[in-house]
């Protein structure tokens, strides 16, 4: 079965037309934003609405949420990851863990922290492994 290429918020497929109006409507892209600096270091976090389908298990992909920590001084990435989601709430859902996830990661980085974060965030639904002390 064919998976269609471009999506609306709500999952909808929609032409390239159709997609390129929704991208243009002010507002329409952005799920959430953070952008703050701990333990020294600018952490970054931005969940938007791309509506080009991504592969995922259980269909497209739709959303994104990129995540950054940067050093103060630097421009570049010290640390940068990705992860889709589905629909609007595994997005919504996925930037307030990936915020509360980034903000440890950036803790440990820094040093503030002898507490290894998680591999990965706590996302709703699921079970993270356990943390690990850095020895």
């Amino acid at each position: 079965m064919m998976q269609a290429l471009y999506y609306d918020r709500d999952g909808r497929p929609v032409s390239q037309q159709r997609w390129q109006q929704l991208g243009r409507q002010p507002g329409y892209s952005r799920i959430g934003y953070h952008d703050v600096v701990r333990h020294g270091r600018q952490v970054t976090v931005i969940t938007f609405w791309s509506g080009i389908a991504g592969d995922g298990p259980d269909g497209p992909l739709i959303f994104c949420t990129c995540a950054a920590i940067r050093d103060a001084a630097s421009q570049r990435p010290a640390y940068q990851r990705l992860w889709g989601w589905p629909d609007i709430a595994a997005a919504r859902a996925g930037h307030q863990a990936v915020t509360a996830w980034i903000a440890d990661v950036a803790g440990f980085l820094a040093g503030a922290t002898g507490q290894l974060p998680a591999t990965d965030p706590a996302l709703p639904g699921t079970t993270p492994p356990p943390a690990q002390d850095r020895r």
